[in-house]
């Protein structure tokens, strides 16, 4: 027969009291917080998973805030360029309207004011900032101004550099948050294929119409020698070649891989007799006579006006046989008075080319939105389906609990009269 103390009952009662309180205040703090499992005690396996998921969940979150960023860039750059195309739009009205006819040289000087403020402007959306301080269009570059000129010097450079940032906005999923400002405003080509940018361009043709240049292409060049000095020399005009000749000797040219003789221009007063110099003026007359007479036979589209000894030279056809000019000469007896102008439809060209680029850059960004509105669908399901599971391993059955809690009352209650009935049956009360 095993004999307890007085002293192990009196444990015993306490024990029980103690292990029924940890029981009622941890069912208790389960009821405030809502959930079962408080320590990894509580469910080790169901614990493990809870981590998983939180884990899953802060990804998901952290895409979503990629994504929130990305759409507000995104955004940001689709209305900067709304507003270049609205710039671009009206550089182009003003170009039809400036170039017409009826304007006088002061009234093409305003129209090109507005469209050097209207060049300024689009400079300044060209280096717009997003939400965060970066600039939308320097690539990698983001703090570094990616453009930069004025209307005043004419000279436009692009700082940033070729890149695109991509950004993670879901599981094995990222997008471009942009593009460069390279791509969008400065790798552009003309009909020729040569180099332009949207600064250049706009420059080109409000400076055009502000020195009031013509509407097609054109040129002038002088003549300012005189018999010894002209005698041989060749002038290539968009790819005839022309040789002031004063004794009936011609040369020859190659044209398309084919030798043909050069156009001959009489610089002698009369063939066959001693030579008399010619003044410049009558020079001029006689090439162009000599360019007309060309055009007649179908060979150009080159017509010619002199007065004095100035030649004004004018593309006949838009955009093609481009006005091209080449002097043969070393000793400088014919000077280009004007270099050769971008006519308007060459202007219209590019702006046009301009736009082009910028709509198709637009239509990038619209469909990177449309895939961010949809990505943003997408994580919103998952985090609802990871939240929902979490909730299913977490949460805690309140009825269950409740009812838990009250027999866990009970039982405390139950022990603490025990504990009182059991102090009392000590021999010592009964002496």
């Amino acid at each position: 027969m095993n004999r307890i103390s007085t002293s192990l009952t009196h444990q015993q009662g306490i024990n029980s009291i103690l292990q029924q309180q940890t029981k009622v205040n941890h069912t208790q703090q389960q009821i405030s917080l809502g959930k079962r499992i408080i320590t990894p005690s509580d469910d080790p396996a169901g614990s493990v998973q809870l981590l998983d998921l939180s884990q899953a969940l802060s990804r998901l979150e952290q895409f979503q805030a990629n994504n929130d960023y990305a759409v507000n860039r995104l955004s940001t750059s689709e209305s900067t360029l709304q507003s270049v195309t609205s710039n671009l739009q009206r550089v182009r009205e003003l170009a039809v309207q400036g170039f017409n006819d009826v304007n006088t040289p002061t009234d093409k000087k305003s129209i090109a004011e507005e469209m050097y403020q209207r060049l300024d402007e689009i400079l300044a959306l060209a280096n717009t900032k997003d939400a965060n301080g970066d600039y939308l269009y320097a690539g990698f570059k983001t703090q570094t101004k990616p453009f930069t000129g004025t209307s005043d010097s004419g000279i436009y450079t692009y700082q940033g550099d070729q890149s695109q940032r991509f950004i993670e906005i879901g599981e094995d999923r990222s997008l471009a948050d942009g593009n460069s400002g390279a791509e969008v405003f400065f790798n552009l080509q003309d009909k020729n294929g040569n180099p332009e940018d949207i600064f250049s361009t706009l420059y080109a043709l409000a400076n055009d119409l502000s020195t009031n240049k013509a509407p097609a292409e054109e040129m002038a060049f002088t003549i300012n020698g005189v018999l010894t000095d002209l005698d041989t020399e060749t002038l290539t005009i968009n790819g005839l070649t022309y040789e002031f000749d004063n004794d009936g000797s011609v040369g020859t040219s190659v044209v398309d891989g084919v030798t043909v003789p050069n156009i001959i221009v009489d610089i002698s007063d009369i063939p066959g007799a001693p030579a008399i110099p010619l003044t410049s003026d009558e020079i001029a007359t006689n090439l162009a006579a000599a360019i007309s007479n060309q055009q007649t036979l179908g060979n150009t589209d080159i017509t010619v006006s002199v007065t004095g000894n100035e030649l004004q030279l004018l593309a006949g056809a838009e955009g093609e046989g481009g006005l091209s000019f080449t002097d043969g000469a070393t000793t400088g007896d014919i000077t280009v008075t004007e270099q050769i102008s971008i006519p308007l439809y060459d202007h219209l060209d590019q702006i046009d080319t301009a736009l082009s680029r910028i709509l198709d850059v637009r239509s990038q960004i619209g469909a990177r939105l449309n895939v961010l509105d949809s990505q943003d669908e997408t994580n919103q399901d998952f985090i609802l389906s990871l939240e929902q599971t979490k909730s299913q391993i977490a949460d805690i059955d309140i009825a269950e609990a409740i009812s838990r809690f009250n027999f866990q009352i009970v039982s405390l209650q139950a022990a603490q009269q025990a504990y009182v009935k059991v102090q009392n049956l000590s021999l010592f009360n009964l002496l």
